[in-house]
């Protein structure tokens, strides 16, 4: 029998030495122990193997790929008649990566929201065999890589907020025990997910819509909601006149802001207002574009100061201070925002009509100058109005 102990021995050919390995052994050939070199060929035989089993490994994803990829409707029925499948096989090889794959063809059938497709997938594992049986088998990890891709599968959970129930947890019970880590995912995940659920202040419906006009209206009413009084409307650019487009649009624009175009007009008659967009905005998954109508930031000569910083203490009772209006949550530092919308096809023709609308209800707007400002190109465009056009002629003659 060979021994555990590996002595290293250096051989000096040539002034230069070389490292080799060799191997005592109890077996003794003319009365001395004797040294045998590990075998190259036992090295070549195990590499080989593995090769073997890396090409088994990738006909076997080829496979998997090919029955999410070819199926023909991409629904919850298909995908769990394919788990179904993979289920009556004899031997069920090849767990972790069909499990693996099977994350990534959620999303496309549709059910990455579905607790019954989670659970599905967790049946997968055999129950009982990867329980734990003493303390060892615990604080080694009993079949790390199981307990690892079932750690995914929460996580996935996680990600697209799908709130694990107690079948789910009798379900990881009986295949891991209580003292695996997937355990301990799911017991934080039951504790938390519940408690942050409703904290949204602008709760999306669920299902998520795919309508993109009620999509502009959420995200319009979440950006608008910093004034209560906003005024959110909705019109069709076809009842404009000379608009060129045929798309819809939601506005927003509150009495505060009305107030401010008015200013506006008295104390800063030549100063330009800009449409600028388009932005994006994120609702639940799903990106919104919208424009804002602004000007630049009014220059105030009053130093605000921290009524809590008690380094310079003052007594007020022999001067006298001025009253200053506090500005309003529109007015802010990189420039004063009077209306906000969003559009069907959120470019510059229905940034126009969008203006025209405003001039319905706020006529100020046709005694300023307004540019439109493009995210997609550099270059500002300078928009005369109809009405605006006339004034102007009126005075060159």
């Amino acid at each position: 029998m060979i021994g555990n102990k590996i002595l290293f021995r250096y051989l000096i050919k040539r002034n230069s030495s070389v490292f080799r390995y060799s191997v005592i052994t109890k077996k003794k050939f003319n009365e001395r122990s004797c040294l045998i070199l590990p075998l190259a060929t036992n090295r070549l035989f195990h590499v080989a193997q593995n090769f073997l089993k890396e090409k088994k490994t990738k006909r076997n994803n080829t496979l998997m790929t090919s029955v999410f990829e070819n199926t023909k409707e991409k629904k919850k029925e298909s995908f769990l008649d394919i788990i179904r499948t993979y289920e009556q096989e004899k031997y069920k090889r090849g767990q972790l990566e069909f499990i693996k794959l099977a994350l990534k063809y959620m999303e496309v059938y549709g059910i990455h929201k579905d607790l019954e497709a989670y659970k599905a997938l967790l049946n997968i594992f055999p129950k009982g065999p990867y329980i734990p049986r003493n303390y060892f088998t615990v604080v080694f990890r009993y079949y790390p890589k199981h307990q690892d891709v079932a750690t995914d599968v929460l996580q996935q959970m996680e990600d697209n907020q799908v709130i694990p129930d107690e079948e789910l947890e009798d379900i990881l019970l009986n295949i891991f025990g209580k003292h695996a880590r997937p355990l301990k995912k799911l017991w934080r995940m039951l504790y938390w997910m519940p408690k942050f659920v409703n904290l949204n202040p602008w709760p999306v419906p669920k299902p998520i819509p795919t309508d993109p006009k009620i999509l502009a209206r959420i995200a319009i009413q979440k950006i608008s909601s910093v004034d209560v009084t906003t005024v959110t409307s909705e019109f069709e650019t076809k009842d404009i006149e000379e608009s060129i487009e045929d798309t819809w649009i939601i506005s927003a624009i509150s009495p505060i802001q009305k107030n401010l175009l008015v200013q506006h007009l008295k104390l800063r008659k030549d100063t330009p207002m800009y449409v600028e967009g388009p932005f994006k905005i994120w609702v639940a998954n799903q990106s919104v574009d919208y424009f804002i109508l602004r000007a630049d930031p009014i220059k105030s000569t009053y130093e605000y100061e921290n009524p809590d910083d008690v380094s310079k203490i003052k007594i007020p009772f022999w001067k006298t201070n001025e009253i200053v209006i506090a500005p309003t949550v529109h007015e802010q530092e990189d420039g004063v925002y009077f209306a906000i919308c969003a559009t069907g096809t959120s470019s510059k023709d229905s940034a126009i009509s969008w203006i025209r609308y405003l001039q319905k209800d706020n006529p100020v707007l046709e005694k300023i100058p307004i540019l439109i400002k493009l995210a997609s190109s550099v270059e500002t465009e300078c928009i005369i109005f109809a009405k605006e056009q006339k004034n102007l002629q009126k005075r060159s003659n």
